[in-house]
């Protein structure tokens, strides 16, 4: 046997030996992606409802901050209603008292003077 022969044989042992290892190597890709295939079909499983569930409760949460946005906005206008409504109970209660007996004194003369003329028309106080 000659030397090219031997490098022949040995070449082709070597070329077995690689295809048995290529082999080995893609059957276990193989077996590494179906089980890799098989978890993600678990996982979707187990996510996708949750998923779902976790979409339905955001869109109640829209709607409910939606209802919180008009809440403060009522909120909001009662406030400046009862602003209002304090002013001018302050107004009304920094007139003078002197100003208000005066105004009342002179509606009751105003109805006292109206009073003689009917007999039947007088104030509490003549009752």
């Amino acid at each position: 046997m000659s030397s090219s022969d031997l490098a022949a044989v040995v070449v082709t042992v070597c070329v077995l030996v690689a295809l048995v290892a290529l082999i080995a190597v893609l059957t276990q890709a193989f077996v590494l992606m179906r089980e890799f295939r098989r978890k993600l079909e678990d996982f979707d499983d187990k996510v996708g409802p949750a998923l779902s569930q976790l979409a339905d409760t955001a869109e109640m949460a829209q709607a409910e901050i939606s209802r919180l946005r008009d809440l403060l906005n009522i909120a909001q206008k009662v406030a400046g209603a009862a602003e209002a409504a304090g002013g001018a109970a302050a107004k009304i209660a920094g007139m003078p008292v002197d100003k208000v007996r005066a105004a009342a004194e002179a509606v009751r003369d105003k109805l006292s003077s109206k009073g003689n003329e009917s007999p039947s028309a007088g104030t509490e106080e003549e009752r």
